[in-house]
């Protein structure tokens, strides 16, 4: 196999991993609700983040457990594959279509695959031509975000030094944010807030909550792989939830100090969206310019998504909850280990299958016995 085909079937087994664990999240998260169980947020995010993590290095994990079984270290017993299942059911009856037919369902990967990598067809230069137009397309958006987030920072005026933290102050930010470069970090306040002292207090709380939690370097790593994943939904889904669970995980976060009355952090968010409305329309550049920071609060409408005033209604409505847990490090590990197993079988069972075995041979000799089927009977003459 040539190293493009390696990529390229490397590249298929990550979306197809990435969309089964994004629906194993929803399942689990779905399970938990109906059996009464209401994990903190912060909980929820640290497991989603795993879980994103699992899923990129899955390729590394199943190209060593295929190593071992070749070596013979792993007993062959031990070898899980969808296809050489699909066979075996074939085999057994269990699935009633024409020999010829099966075996080309399942060699449409790869006959596709090989189709667009060679760009021998219509369908695979089309395929090809989209992929790189899309991947052109966020590339560049995602440049110009990362220029423009620049420029915003350049124009800010610097308020305070603490560190590795640099706090901005900048006329033009509908809402505060926080960003990062590679050796500092940023959070940019508007200039009005510095009036507002409580709300000052809160907004700093907030924002350094995002980046205690690394949320900002969470926002730029997913934003650097949606010019790669950008056709996939379950990405998409993937990136909502994330982006959902990190403000509420914050907001938990904040809402947990006892220095913090609840009734005031509320009031702050809805005063902060409701400035941000006011001058979204006269800084518009500047609100869409945010591609890798982390805002308090979404004032700006975006497609097939939730609209601002629903996100921070959801928002307050979770601050109210008092009742969400935080298990034990055990228990946790009894709900990701499950997750982890799926994601790894996931990616190990939808390998492509040895070009031999027991199997396949008696697949390969039925379509055998129907292609000479096929000739008798039109060899024969017609009856009189």
């Amino acid at each position: 196999m040539t190293l493009p085909n390696q990529i390229f079937d490397i590249y298929i087994d990550l979306n197809i991993t990435f969309a089964i664990t994004a629906v194993v999240w929803l399942v689990a998260k779905l399970v938990l609700e109906r059996l009464g169980i209401k994990l903190a947020y912060s909980v929820q995010l640290g497991l989603l983040n795993g879980l994103f993590v699992i899923t990129a290095l899955s390729p590394g994990a199943v190209a060593l457990y295929r190593h071992l079984l070749d070596a013979g270290v792993v007993p062959g017993a031990m070898s899980v594959n969808l296809s050489d299942m699909v066979v075996s059911q074939y085999l057994r009856g269990g699935i009633a279509i024409p020999a010829q037919d099966f075996q080309s369902l399942l060699g449409l990967r790869g006959q596709l695959s090989s189709e667009i990598l060679s760009l021998t067809s219509v369908l695979g230069a089309g395929i090809v031509s989209v992929f790189l137009a899309g991947v052109t397309f966020f590339g560049l958006k995602l440049a110009k975000g990362f220029i423009q987030l620049n420029r915003a920072l350049a124009s800010c005026h610097v308020w305070r030094d603490h560190g590795r933290l640099r706090l901005l102050l900048s006329d033009t930010a509908v809402v505060p944010y926080s960003a990062r470069g590679l050796t500092r970090n940023y959070v940019v306040l508007p200039s009005e807030l510095l009036t507002q002292s409580e709300d000052l207090k809160l907004v700093l709380k907030h924002e350094f909550e995002h980046l205690r939690q690394g949320d900002v370097t969470w926002e730029i790593g997913l934003e650097l792989l949606r010019p790669l994943f950008f056709w996939n939904p379950f990405f998409y889904i993937w990136k909502s939830e994330v982006e959902r669970l990190r403000e509420l995980a914050c907001d938990q976060k904040v809402a947990e100090n006892a220095q913090v009355d609840l009734k005031s952090y509320c009031m702050c968010l809805l005063r902060a969206a409701k400035a941000g409305i006011q001058k979204r329309e006269a800084f518009l550049n500047q609100s869409r310019s945010s591609v890798a920071a982390v805002a308090l609060i979404e004032v700006q409408d975006r497609l097939l998504r939730r609209s601002p005033s629903q996100k921070l209604r959801s928002r307050v409505e979770a601050l109210m909850e008092q009742d969400r847990a935080k298990p034990h490090a055990g228990l946790v590990a009894m709900v990701i280990v499950p997750m982890a197993a799926v994601v790894f079988l996931t990616g190990l069972a939808i390998q492509k299958p040895a070009d031999w075995s027991q199997d396949r041979l008696m697949l390969s000799a039925i379509i055998n016995l129907e292609r000479l089927e096929t000739i008798n009977a039109f060899g024969k003459a017609p009856y009189r």
